[in-house]
């Protein structure tokens, strides 16, 4: 009988595996850099919010969080030669630069671990992911969590819909769950979603003794940064002790809030909106304001029986595939198949959203778009101007020209100084729901 606090392990064909004490987990060699390259939904944002969060803890500790942002997604980005945002508003590319400065500060440290990555990694083709390993080094160790498939839908396709995806849920699930999937709605989806497929290819590119896999756990929560904590010999705690609102955990939107967005991004379609003012304005406006509150209780959106049985099926082949694949596994891979809880096939729509979920996400929308955030908090105009102009990022202003870049420069100091704020140039976002 297995303790509550123990995890389960894979190596080798089994999918049924026994159990280990938290403590029989190994610390990682030291000066190992642990690259966590996702897959997104399964509880990257929890841990770089942490990471961030705990920054000078962990050197103390002996692990370095490279950088001063919540995560490394603009290095991982520019590594890859991979865009973020939509149109020609928004869409940009970090240079290769921008890996190439992580990877000095992280070579500067010749003493600690490092953890580091961007679930972005999991779209790597087997090309990539090699490059990425022989880029970090012989010390790389590639961490992947999984989550079960049939709780990753709902939550992807909400993260679509933050993101400006115009695709209902019901359409969308059939785009993803057929055979072949209907790529032309889930793009990049299947690349980082293929746990198996995810798991093999970094398993060729690093060898299977330089992957780990945790599988996460809703009835154990605590799992995932228990083992983090393990495998970088971090003291208890240090990962689990971050007190952050809905926002900052990236929590899945509430079934009306879905509804209430995904309708204004079909009002918004025809109108060529740029990504920079969807951006500041829905996501960091309308949508954040919502999302630091905590979800309605109940208010939880579900698969249709159909998606329900298709995707446990889906998540036991990638726990076959992960369990043949000689990776280390912490967490019961059984749980990829978990049948998640589903409703009637016919779905009613919501035609009606609340008037307080309305008015706070038009509240939001104001506040962003009067350049004061998603809650109206407002600071000094030339603090203001300092702190914006300091967050302009060069490599976006490297790919346009320099009059292109005056001219964008002067309206926007224009916008904001009218207002006593000022502006700053646009930063970018993902991609339509892709």
């Amino acid at each position: 009988m297995v303790a509550n606090h123990a995890v389960a392990t894979v190596e080798g064909p089994s999918i049924f595996p026994g159990g280990v004490e938290m403590s029989e987990i190994p610390a990682l060699p030291e000066r190992t850099r642990l690259f966590h390259v996702g897959i997104p939904k399964s509880g990257t944002t929890s841990l770089q919010v942490a990471a961030a969060a705990t920054r000078r803890d962990l050197l103390r500790q002996g692990v370095l969080y490279p950088g001063d942002q919540v995560n490394q997604r603009g290095a991982v980005l520019g590594f890859m030669g991979r865009s973020w945002g939509w149109g020609k508003g928004g869409a940009t590319t970090p240079p290769r630069e921008r890996w190439d400065a992580l990877m000095a500060e992280i070579e500067a440290d010749d003493s600690r671990r490092v953890f580091f990555g961007h679930e972005f990694a999991s779209e790597a083709n087997k090309e990539t992911a090699k490059g990425f390993v022989e880029a970090i080094g012989e010390r790389s160790h590639i961490l992947i969590t999984l989550r079960s498939f049939g709780a990753i839908l709902p939550s992807a396709w909400q993260q679509f819909v933050k993101a400006g995806t115009t695709t209902g849920f019901d359409d969308w699930l059939h785009a993803v769950l057929a055979q072949p999937p209907d790529r032309s709605v889930t793009r990049r989806f299947h690349r980082r979603n293929d746990q198996g497929g995810v798991v093999r290819r970094w398993v060729k590119a690093a060898g299977p003794e330089r992957v780990t896999v945790i599988v996460t756990d809703a009835r154990r929560p605590e799992l995932l940064t228990n083992s983090v904590e393990q495998l970088l010999a971090l003291e208890p705690g240090t990962l689990a002790a971050t007190d952050h609102d809905g926002y900052a955990a990236n929590r899945g939107l509430t079934t009306a809030e879905s509804e209430l967005f995904l309708a204004l991004n079909r009002a918004i379609e025809p109108y060529d909106v740029d990504w920079d003012d969807y951006e500041r304005i829905v996501r960091f406006g309308a949508q954040r304001r919502l999302m630091e509150e905590p979800p309605s209780a109940g208010d939880r959106l579900l698969l249709p029986e159909w998606a329900a049985e298709r995707a446990a099926q889906r998540g036991a082949e990638f726990a076959e595939k992960i369990a043949a694949s000689g990776a280390r596994v912490i967490g019961d891979l059984a749980v990829l198949g978990d049948r998640p809880p589903s409703r009637a096939d016919v779905k009613t729509p919501i035609e009606e959203v609340p008037v307080e979920l309305a008015a706070e996400a038009l509240a939001g929308a104001l506040s962003a778009g009067t350049w004061r955030g998603p809650d109206f908090h407002q600071l000094e105009p030339e603090v203001e101007l300092a702190d914006r102009m300091a967050r302009v990022r060069m490599w976006q202003v490297a790919r346009i020209t320099t009059s292109q870049f005056f001219a964008r420069l002067r309206a926007a100091l224009k916008r904001g100084f009218a207002r006593g704020r000022a502006a700053v140039l646009p930063t970018s976002g993902t991609g339509r729901g892709r």
